[in-house]
């Protein structure tokens, strides 16, 4: 035996215990977890090759066989009896484990039939001394075949043999709990309104396969439900029509209307227009690329400074609507004032607020 978690002391290194779970239903999925989270080295062993993922997901490395695989899932969600072929590459297998490990978990349990056996004694025998084996399926014959059921058995080599039957009665405190609160959620399920009026649903999977009398009709046994532990595969994702290419002649068009413009705009509009347009232009691309370079984190302290931005293009809106001996503003220049003020006002008082909030995150009260 050694430690579950391995030890670097003074004294030497101690390497972790290596643990064998053969089975990963739900009671070798816990055992693996368990073992995982206390350091150990966990593998494990199932026919179903639906929960390799589930193994590994908890921790454990899953083993294969140097043997065609076969896929041992049914739809009852229990492993299917498989060829000997299969099952003798999985003794070879087990006894080539037998070997390394400190601790055998076995779980391989089928309702209403005899345990398999998949621990043979020469796989005892050649175990370390002080080894463990839990034989979980003890109540029904057990997966060792030295396990006494209801007993520990110690062998000639110094392996330990759980074969416990009643370890629901030795945590009484934790079957308790898990027992009642079993119940408790049955009670909500067979009165949905909690109105105290029982209704045996028989649409309800849990209810139809517990039921045994119902109306004075025997309902069992119930229909056979097909479960099975593997991923449901993903939705086919919906074919996209592949999109036509444009027209590279609407293109064309539209860049020698722009040209067309920018000539017409150059011949007939005033020389002092050209400068202002070229540095409108000009702050549009800027103010593009700025803005959405702006790394995310950096976009609230960004809307604060741009109250300066919005404030200046308040100012330059006032400006325009002065009236001078040489200068009066149009209607349109009017209307192009106000919607410029309106936006720039709803930047600033957006800006004020976030800056507000912003300014309360470094605030202790």
């Amino acid at each position: 035996g050694r430690f579950f978690c391995g030890q670097v002391t003074a004294a030497g290194k101690v390497p972790p215990a290596k643990v064998l779970v053969i089975g990963a239903g739900v009671a070798g999925l816990a055992a693996i977890g368990a073992a995982s989270s206390l350091g150990a080295i966990v593998r494990a062993f199932d026919t179903r090759l639906e929960v390799a993922d589930q193994i590994h997901s908890m921790g454990g490395e899953f083993l294969k066989l140097n043997f065609k695989q076969e896929d041992g899932g049914s739809s009852d969600g229990y492993a299917k009896t498989m060829s000997p072929e299969f099952i003798k590459a999985e003794m070879e297998l087990f006894a080539e484990q037998a070997k390394d490990v400190d601790i055998i978990i076995t779980t391989a349990a089928i309702p209403g039939k005899k345990a398999p056996l998949l621990v043979t004694a020469d796989m005892v025998a050649s175990m370390k001394p002080g080894s463990v084996i839990v034989d979980l399926a003890a109540a029904t014959g057990g997966n060792c075949e030295c396990t006494v059921p209801g007993e520990v058995a110690l062998t000639t080599n110094g392996v330990k043999i759980i074969g416990y039957t009643d370890l629901p009665c030795r945590l009484p405190t934790q079957s308790s709990q898990l027992y009642s609160t079993n119940l408790v959620n049955l009670t909500k399920l067979l009165s949905k309104e909690k109105d105290g009026n029982i209704d045996v649903n028989f649409d309800d999977v849990v209810l139809r396969n517990m039921t045994i009398v119902r109306d004075g009709e025997v309902t069992f046994p119930p229909p056979q439900i097909s479960v099975s532990v593997a991923p449901q595969k993903p939705a086919a994702a919906p074919v996209q029509e592949e999109k036509k290419p444009a027209n590279p002649l609407f293109k064309y068009l539209a860049l020698a209307g722009i040209v067309a413009l920018m000539f017409l705009v150059g011949a007939f509009a005033p020389e002092s227009f050209l400068p202002h347009f070229t540095v409108f232009v000009l702050s549009c691309v800027v103010g593009y690329y700025v803005v959405w370079n702006v790394s995310h984190s950096l976009h609230t302290p960004l809307m604060a400074v741009t109250n300066a931005v919005s404030g200046i293009i308040v100012v330059g809106a006032l400006a325009q609507l002065v009236k001078t001996d040489a200068y009066a503003p149009s209607v349109v220049v009017y209307i192009l004032c106000f919607v410029a003020i309106l936006i720039a006002f709803i930047n600033i008082f957006g800006g004020f607020a976030v800056t507000k909030r912003m300014l309360k995150m470094f605030r202790k009260d």
